[in-house]
């Protein structure tokens, strides 16, 4: 029996093929999200990026990866009786939970399909998942192609309950420090809804030639794990640029791309405004850690060398997350995988990290 209830701030579902193929405008459903079968190999088809295939991955998952990518859910996690079961399993109290297939929806170039795509979704999630709040906290998915559709999605989906939404993790065709995004920071603040970034949701399709492919140069393991470094620019731009000093009710967190890095960031930008504060504009009025630990959160779930960096960070901003059911996540062994990385944490910061922080943040639990 699991010896601690956690809350999981970084969790999947995957959408059915009807929510794209029923709710999206009929001129636009030929472009849905879907599996294809070509020349008898199985690919992921997602508009704007390269075909991913999907059956060699499957054929060598060995029986522990069997409990993973809902190789045993059938449904993707939508049966949420058999949802739960896996959540009491894992001594998980309650989930914030993203879409799977959808986190690639923002590699498409097209702003209406991109809209009509988180519209589509973010109703579904609302209705799944919406009647059991202290258990479920769905994010909804915001394109920021069109900000001013943005704020709209924003402010709708917090109508419908949500008290999260996910944009692009990196945009570099209009980074983060751009003024023109300060309509969608002043919302979610306004809203009280948390701005999500998640790994491998970039704005361009960064998958390498070789994913999933028979044979490879080694670009499924370089992407996955530089990866993990875009977590930091998001970070960097939104305290840089002064958004956060702009906004002191916008919370924002960085979904799967752990947490060593994290102390680092915090020295260097505290360095360099320290050093060379004449080249810092805008000014700020605090250093870039501390607006970071007054408003920002980093979500991991397998990462010591980021509880080792407690003693720079500190634990308030930092959640623990199962990424149910993925590969790379703890389930079902997030009870054992807690126990051997917190060796050494006081008992404080751990429940602040693994429920209190994201208890909190999400009202759940």
């Amino acid at each position: 029996m699991p010896t601690s209830l956690m809350i999981s701030a970084d969790s999947h579902v995957q959408e059915p093929p009807e929510v794209y193929g029923e709710r999206l405008p009929q001129r636009l459903r030929h472009r849905a999200p879907r599996i294809e079968t070509r020349d008898g190999k199985r690919y992921l088809i997602v508009d704007g990026k390269k075909p991913r295939r999907l059956d060699v991955a499957e054929a060598l998952a060995d029986e522990d990866d069997q409990n993973r990518e809902f190789r045993k859910d059938p449904t993707g996690g939508r049966d949420l009786t058999l949802r739960l079961k896996d959540q009491e399993r894992d001594g998980v109290l309650a989930e914030v939970i993203y879409p799977n297939t959808s986190l690639f929806l923002y590699n498409s170039r097209d702003p209406e399909y991109q809209l009509a795509v988180a519209r589509a979704y973010n109703d579904w999630a609302s209705e799944l998942f919406g009647a059991q709040p202290k258990r479920f906290a769905p994010v909804g998915i915001v394109p920021v192609e069109d900000v001013g559709a943005a704020v709209v999605e924003v402010e709708r989906a917090a109508k419908l309950g949500f008290r999260s939404i996910k944009i692009p993790i990196t945009h570099t065709r209009r980074p983060y420090n751009r003024p023109e995004y300060e309509p969608l920071w002043a919302a979610c603040a306004a809203n009280d809804v948390v701005l999500a970034l998640h790994a491998f949701s970039n704005a361009e399709d960064t998958y390498p030639e070789d994913w999933g492919e028979e044979e490879g140069i080694g670009g499924a393991l370089a992407h996955m794990a530089m990866s993990m470094a875009d977590g930091q620019n998001p970070v960097a731009l939104l305290i840089s640029s002064g958004a956060l000093q702009r906004h002191p009710k916008l919370k924002v967190v960085i979904v799967e791309c752990g947490a060593g890095w994290l102390a680092w960031l915090l020295y260097v930008l505290d360095e360099q405004v320290r050093k060379k504060h004449m080249w810092v504009k805008p000014r700020l009025d605090a250093l870039p850690s501390e607006y970071f630990n007054r408003q920002g959160f980093v979500t991991f779930s397998d990462d010591p060398v980021a509880l080792n960096n407690l003693k720079y960070t500190g634990a308030q901003s930092m959640l623990w997350g199962s990424d149910y059911p993925h590969d790379e996540g703890t389930f079902p062994h997030s009870q054992a995988v807690v126990a051997r990385i917190f060796q050494g944490v006081s008992e404080a910061d751990k429940r602040a990290i693994v429920h209190d922080n994201a208890a909190r943040l999400y009202g759940l639990g």
